[in-house]
């Protein structure tokens, strides 16, 4: 079975689009989101009627559970609460609608173990797993679930960190253009799949995972689109330049 795996859209349409025109050339079986569909960009309704129309098993992400007023964004800085407030305004009824009826979790049941597919983090959807210690916990609690596999997002870094049975962690970003790992039996691991839409690893390329669960391996696919057009979108809504600026330096 082969699983494309993405994330972190964000409103980003022509980064959205580019990434789905791969996905369709290639052969796969289920395709998953991992959240954070609206915020950022300018172009929330039509990234979340896309969704819809492809009817792509999605989680929540923090910026969809605030789109949704679920909570405020107090913990946003200026900028990303400036954005994901203006989303809020003009997202329709029906895109929230669809939005509201996604989960926090999705499972997958792997050749090797069970896998969990969450935003943030398997504990808690609005955590961020960014050091070896945090990692180390999040394995600890998987291990208590019989959990072998996370698939996350939200810090829009593609890395992952494997955890070997004699409880050696190890982490290895994924920021070039070739990255892939291969399963091992009693091997955990955590996978961020970065961002298709608001890259933050030092590249303008979106991101995505291809996991192959008959050979056992996942790759790392970046992929190039016109980000020059997103950028000017998102002045031309008023929203803040940075959003659009740091498309072409992934920072």
């Amino acid at each position: 079975m082969k699983i494309i795996i993405f994330s972190d859209v964000h409103a980003n349409l022509e980064a959205f689009e580019a990434f789905l025109k791969i996905a369709d050339e290639m052969e796969y079986d289920r395709i998953f989101n991992l959240g954070d569909t609206v915020g950022y960009g300018a172009d929330p309704n039509r990234c979340v009627e896309i969704m819809r129309e492809r009817e792509i098993p999605s989680v929540t992400g923090n910026h969809d559970d605030v789109v949704l007023g679920r909570y405020e964004p107090v913990n946003f800085n200026p900028d990303a609460r400036r954005s994901i407030l203006w989303a809020r305004s003009v997202l329709t009824e029906d895109n929230k609608n669809y939005l509201r009826t996604l989960g926090d979790f999705l499972w997958v049941d792997s050749s090797l173990g069970k896998a969990i597919l969450v935003h943030g983090s398997p504990d808690d959807k609005d955590d961020y797993i960014m050091t070896d210690v945090q990692a180390g916990e999040v394995f600890d609690s998987m291990s208590s679930r019989g959990v072998i596999y996370a698939f996350i997002g939200h810090t829009h870094k593609a890395c992952y960190w494997l955890k070997d049975m004699d409880g050696g962690i190890k982490q290895i970003n994924c920021d070039s253009d070739a990255c892939s790992v291969k399963l091992r039996h009693g091997e955990a691991m955590i996978c961020n799949v970065g961002s298709v839409g608001q890259p933050r690893d030092g590249t303008s390329k979106g991101c995505f995972i291809e996991w192959d669960d008959i050979g056992n391996s996942i790759n790392f696919i970046r992929f190039e689109y016109d980000f020059s057009k997103t950028r000017k979108k998102i002045i031309d809504a008023g929203l803040p330049p940075l959003h659009g600026q740091r498309l072409g330096s992934g920072i």
